[in-house]
């Protein structure tokens, strides 16, 4: 075992990491850290067993696991990671993954980092992860969320698609097959790919037809979503705003936000993927609210709306967490994919993460804040205020004239379906 110092925190001092090093294959990057002026305090161990040990005893911000060609002992490693202590960044170092592995791994880990990638990169990713981390589970937030009556439970059919997909031998049949057991979610699918939201010049009613029109991926964040819709129907006393207006924008988010995501899809499949999942679930949080606060959260709204305050900026006034923060932890005791939870987490304040590389974050920021809002009778503004800042650090502005052009296209869309809808 070795110590080296390393890589800096933003704002509480040095970062403290555990490298476990299996193969001993990264004595040598410690003071790769420390020639680029990074000042972590990094504790290398190339045993699991004794850097396992050490994790239960000592207090890490976070804990990397390198790979070289099979990540599947490095996975198992990490799992025990999770299980020793769920609060610290869990970070694998790897070769390039197939999407099948990716998706596997980003069921263990908070953040998939590439060995070839500059130490720059790994410093951004690494801090970027622990401070989300930290947000995730600031007391405020795990205390508000336990005060709930009763939350949702995380739906087995997300785990059956989500092992099915992991495999690379899975058909869309395999897919319909599980959907099939699930009679009001291929209900919602056949509904949905046949409404005018999609403007098919035919009706579709073979399962297996819808599912590749959708794309079986996009399937499984339907599952989540409608799971959702069960816990917390409509009509459950709240009048501000349609829970059912919601879920329509949120598919326009998005699916607005996977079409940002596409060009910079390349070198991260997974990323598209990430993006409409995210978009999907975005103001979980809200609706969680709102179903459970009831006049408490319109109190909050009112409040928002007279003082023409972001409404995050009040929920946190008045509850000392928002309604991104519960949405996420709740994603994050479902097991989703941390970039998922991440870009839930900070799709109002980006700015505020350290990543200066394209994300599912920026992906449903940009998607929010370019649709339009849900009605509601106060005229409360639910969406993200654009961040120039973050867009102009990203170094995507000039993505920007395209991407609004192409709201303006989910615009007509959600006016004529509203249009149908209210005939």
């Amino acid at each position: 075992m070795n110590r080296a110092e390393t890589g800096g925190t933003k704002d509480s001092g040095p970062l403290k990491i555990l490298f476990i090093d299996p193969h001993s294959a990264f004595v040598t990057w410690g003071s790769g850290l420390v020639q680029e002026g990074c000042n972590w305090d990094v504790v290398r161990n190339d045993d699991p067993r004794s850097a396992l040990q050490l994790l239960r005893q000592t207090a890490f911000d976070a804990v990397i696991v390198g790979a070289i060609t099979s990540f599947e002992r490095e996975i198992g490693i990490l799992k025990q990671v999770s299980d020793i202590k769920p609060k610290v960044a869990r970070i694998l170092l790897s070769p390039p993954l197939s999407s099948a592995k990716l998706a596997k791994a980003l069921d263990v880990v908070h953040r998939s980092i590439f060995q070839g990638a500059s130490i720059q990169e790994i410093v951004s990713s690494v801090e970027q992860t622990v401070l989300v981390t930290r947000q995730l589970y600031r007391d405020k937030v795990v205390r508000s969320f336990g005060a709930f009556r009763q939350l949702p439970s995380s739906p087995s059919i997300y785990r059956e698609l989500s092992n099915a997909l992991s495999s690379e031998r899975t058909s869309t049949r395999d897919i319909a097959i599980i959907v099939e057991r699930d009679p009001a979610l291929a209900a919602r699918i056949i509904r949905l790919v046949n409404s005018s939201y999609f403007g098919l010049n035919r009706h579709i009613s073979s399962l297996t037809e819808a599912l590749t029109l959708l794309g079986v991926r996009t399937v499984r964040g339907l599952a989540l979503s409608g799971h959702l819709n069960a816990h917390y129907p409509d009509g459950s006393g709240w009048k501000l705003f349609s829970f059912d207006r919601m879920n329509q924008r949120a598919l326009s988010v998005a699916r607005l936000a996977q079409e940002i995501a596409a060009p910079f899809s390349k070198h991260n499949p997974a990323l598209k993927d990430q993006a409409f999942l995210a978009g999907l679930l975005l103001d979980v949080g809200m609706l969680m609210l709102a179903a459970e606060q009831g006049e408490g959260y319109l109190k909050v709204m009112r409040f928002a709306a007279r003082k023409k305050q972001p409404l995050h900026l009040v929920e946190r006034m008045a509850y000392g967490v928002t309604h991104a923060e519960l949405g996420a932890y709740l994603l994050d005791m479902w097991n989703l994919s941390p970039q998922v939870v991440e870009a839930v987490m900070m799709h109002h304040n980006p700015e505020e993460s350290v990543g200066q590389t394209f994300s599912p974050l920026c992906a449903v920021h940009i998607a929010d804040a370019l649709l339009p809002t849900i009605d509601n009778e106060l005229g409360v503004d639910l969406t993200a205020t654009l961040s120039e800042e973050y867009i102009e650090r990203l170094n995507v502005k000039a993505h920007l004239p395209g991407w609004k052009m192409s709201a303006n296209a989910y615009r007509v869309r959600m006016r004529n379906a509203d249009q149908v809808e209210s005939a």
